[in-house]
């Protein structure tokens, strides 16, 4: 996956699909940390939902947060509009829990960050949040619909196609500027019925080529 800069995105201003910041710890003993997070969309960024005349566009949700190397949630830093919400367009009365399966088990902040509409371009955003120094793992995780395949056909996968695909990397936070290098460990419940991760790619095809680079600094 190439590693080029275009859409840099972090904090109090949001694309892809609106987006919400949370806060992070707000500990004593704790210093303040910035991020950026640069993706640039890969060939199957966009796909179309519903039918005919009513069809529409749908983009990548995802949700970038923090956990201690034991596996503890410590904080999410951003997650898509209608990741957050849970508001999908002609979905069922339960929601869409397979879109972000990992982080809606995980994550238990209240969702009134603020949201905003998807930008269609290239945007530059910045946010700086609290947490005390030490090593952090880092989980971005994303999920596109009607993403199907011949392994995760419609008639087996409902709107969803591929699960959701989850990145992880490990980072010392708070003594300096670091790179997160964020690498596809496997993936989420198909039909989001638990928050684990199922270890691995196979069967997965476009849900690798949603983003052709994903970087991610801190400093």
């Amino acid at each position: 996956m190439k590693m080029k800069h275009v859409l840099l995105l972090a904090g109090i201003f949001f694309l892809i699909a609106g987006g919400s910041v949370f806060g992070a710890q707000d500990s004593v003993g704790g210093v303040d940390v910035g991020f950026n997070l640069e993706l640039k969309p890969g060939t199957a960024y966009t796909g179309r939902g519903g039918w005919f005349v009513f069809s529409y566009k749908v983009y990548p949700q995802i949700a970038l947060w923090l956990e201690t190397p034991a596996g503890e949630y410590v904080c999410t830093l951003y997650v898509t509009a209608k990741g957050e919400t849970r508001k999908w367009a002609a979905a069922p009365k339960e929601g869409r829990p397979e879109a972000l399966p990992v982080w809606y088990h995980v994550q238990n902040e209240s969702a009134d960050a603020v949201s905003a509409a998807t930008s269609k371009g290239a945007a530059t955003l910045g946010h700086t949040f609290h947490i005390i120094p030490g090593i952090y793992v880092v989980k971005l995780e994303t999920n596109r619909s009607y993403d199907y395949n011949a392994t995760y056909t419609k008639s087996d996968s409902g709107v969803n196609g591929q699960p959701s695909l989850v990145y992880q990397a490990l980072v010392s936070l708070g003594s300096g500027s670091v790179k997160a290098d964020l690498l596809p460990i496997g993936t989420g419940a198909i039909d989001g019925s638990d928050g684990r991760i199922r270890m691995g790619l196979n069967g997965l095809d476009t849900a690798l080529e949603l983003f052709e680079s994903l970087e991610l600094n801190f400093f």
